[in-house]
């Protein structure tokens, strides 16, 4: 059974740190881009882009060129009930832009922490992200 939003305002209290009803959409909750990412290096030796990892500021932003894949830590931490499991999705708009999710499409009951998200740019264009997004 799925949870709908009236189910999410109740329960998700103390499943999600930081939870904000006003981010339930229908049967959803939109977690936000996180402290962290990871964007794989484009192939050019002096791209200032080309980093292990990028800490972000509050609202800082970055960068997923055209054909390179990202890594997103949501700033949310998350707990999934044992008898629950969860699925995560991409929006639609950042779809359109070109983003692919390829982490997977659900988290495991009983996991516990924030959540790793990856994702490819197969659009023809870089697709522009910040912290809090």
């Amino acid at each position: 059974m799925f949870w709908g939003g009236e189910r999410l305002k109740t329960e998700l209290g103390v499943l999600i740190s930081n939870f904000d009803p006003a981010r339930i959409d229908r049967a959803s909750y939109r977690l936000r881009v996180g402290p962290e990412v990871y964007v794989s290096p484009t192939g050019e030796p002096d791209d200032p882009r080309n980093k292990p990892k990028t800490t972000l500021n509050e609202g800082q932003g970055f960068t997923i060129p055209a054909g390179q894949f990202g890594f997103i830590l949501t700033e949310e931490r998350v707990s999934v009930p044992l008898k629950a499991i969860a699925f995560i999705s991409i929006r639609a708009g950042y779809k359109f832009r070109g983003l692919v999710n390829v982490s997977g499409f659900h988290v495991d009951p009983n996991y516990e922490g924030r959540l790793i998200f990856a994702v490819f740019n197969a659009g023809p264009g870089p697709v522009h992200l910040s912290r809090g997004e």
